[in-house]
């Protein structure tokens, strides 16, 4: 090697040394950046050239070191862990949330619950049969069934809107993950145009990595690797992004807790063609917005099985009261009903009361009588009645919630744990980012020092070695 070449040795150390400080100082300005993935520096020994002629030696010395590219120091095997644990904590997320939000609508126990307000309306009964003909008694009776029919009809309410809402925030993830999926193919062609060149397309990547993460906690969506540094994600066995092109979503079917379809997501390049989603929030709306169980097992949605509850209660109370008081006799004579359901409209909000004073009320079969009272008071404590049915669905959906708020709280934890593996892999160590820092300092200074010492000895050799012309 010439003493010149030696000058481009020191240099190439130089440059290698500047360009793994620059890294390392971009790591620590990123710690704290959401999905940074650090960096390294990965360089190569340049090699020698054979001395030719007179000056071989045998001995190649190298001609310095250069820079071969940044790494990225991600692992896929445990960025796959955290996205199949952002699906299922997706997933348990939505369904735990409309879980509670209907147990805490409940009231139950207390007093302002379903099941105070139908113990005061058989006790108001039960009163009347004690005192038949009493219009204070009777006044009571009315009013504790006019704030029955309104707890019932709310109760309904309630839940049509959960749905309605449910629906709304699954339109909203949605348009979501259009958004993420087009922005994800964007990236793709973002990154395969700079690796083609042969820059770094490392923060891209990351970029990328976030966006499909929030698409797996979003839909249950899996990342499928392609030979050209570009990634598919796919759907229910569909690519929702394929390389540089992205499909979109839409949800269709029911459009209100009344409808007996189920609602479906749906591609909209493919006009009635649904999407198999097994995870993510997606699936975790469209399991709450499932129609209710025909069979009446309580196992459909947990919204339209509320909205169903409490027809079911209103239907019961509106056959099993009516039954009772069309035996009795009114005060002024005739039979008639205490219910009525207005058509047109969902038994809970048609529930209505018909007697509007004492004169509507059939207490017994004439006089003081108080069978007929008695025995609709009796009513409470049918096996099938309001009661029993509103007990069990409390019962049901108190396990249901406390089933899915566990799940909740594992599947966070399992993303904690896989998120910390991932972090222990890839987040930024200031310790030995500061280490590093130091080390290629002192590669710096090193080659600064050889270039020094190179100039020095050319200094020497050119203008203190003998004297020329003379």
């Amino acid at each position: 090697m010439s003493t010149f070449g030696s000058l481009n040795t020191a240099y190439s150390g130089l440059q290698a040394a500047r360009a793994a400080m620059d890294v390392v100082g971009q790591n620590i300005a990123n710690a704290t950046t959401e999905g940074y993935t650090r960096q390294r520096v990965t360089q190569s020994p340049v090699g020698s050239v054979a001395a030719q002629g007179v000056f071989r030696t045998g001995v190649n010395i190298g001609q310095g070191v250069q820079l071969t590219g940044i790494a990225r120091l991600g692992d896929s095997i445990l960025d796959t862990r955290v996205r199949n644990a952002a699906s299922t904590m997706g997933y348990w997320e939505v369904a735990s949330a409309a879980l509670t939000t209907i147990e805490v609508a409940l009231n139950e126990p207390g007093e302002n619950g379903l099941s105070s307000t139908l113990a005061d309306f058989w006790s108001a009964w039960q009163n009347v049969a004690n005192n038949a003909g009493d219009p204070g008694r009777s006044a009571t009776l009315l009013a504790q069934a006019q704030q029955l029919t309104s707890r019932i009809a709310e109760g309904y309410t309630q839940a049509a809107n959960g749905w309605s809402n449910a629906r709304l925030s699954a339109e909203a993830t949605v348009q979501t993950v259009n958004d993420a999926a087009a922005k994800i193919a964007d990236l793709n062609a973002q990154i395969r145009s700079t690796r083609a060149s042969g820059g770094s397309a490392n923060e891209l990547i990351d970029q990328r990595s976030v966006l499909a993460t929030s698409l797996a906690n979003s839909t249950g969506a899996t990342v499928r690797e392609n030979t050209d540094n570009t990634i598919d994600l796919v759907l229910g066995g569909n690519a929702l992004v394929s390389g540089t092109s992205a499909r979109t979503l839409h949800v269709g079917g029911a459009t209100a807790v009344t409808d007996d379809a189920p609602v479906v997501i749906t591609w909209d390049s493919k006009v009635g063609a649904t999407v198999d989603v097994n995870g993510g929030k997606l699936a975790g709306y469209l399991a709450t917005l499932a129609p209710a169980d025909d069979a009446g097992n309580g196992t459909g949605g947990p919204w339209a099985e509320s909205a169903a509850l409490y027809n079911s209660l209103a239907a019961k109370l509106h056959e099993t009261v009516n039954a009772a008081h069309e035996t009795g006799t009114l005060p002024g004579g005739g039979t008639g009903a205490f219910f009525a359901l207005t058509p047109g409209v969902p038994f809970a909000r048609g529930l209505t009361v018909l007697p509007t004073d004492a004169s509507g009320i059939a207490a017994g079969t004439g006089g003081r009588d108080g069978s007929v009272a008695d025995t609709i008071a009796a009513l409470a404590a049918s096996p099938d009645g309001a009661d029993a049915r509103w007990s069990r669905y409390v019962i049901q959906v108190g396990v249901l919630s406390s089933t899915a708020i566990q799940q909740s709280t594992l599947s966070v934890q399992a993303t904690t744990v896989a998120s910390t593996a991932q972090s222990s892999q890839s987040a930024v160590d200031m310790d030995e980012e500061t280490t590093n820092l130091l080390m290629y300092q002192h590669a710096y200074q090193g080659a600064a020092r050889v270039m020094t010492a190179i100039d020095e000895m050319l200094d020497v050799l050119i203008n203190r070695t003998g004297l020329v012309g003379r």
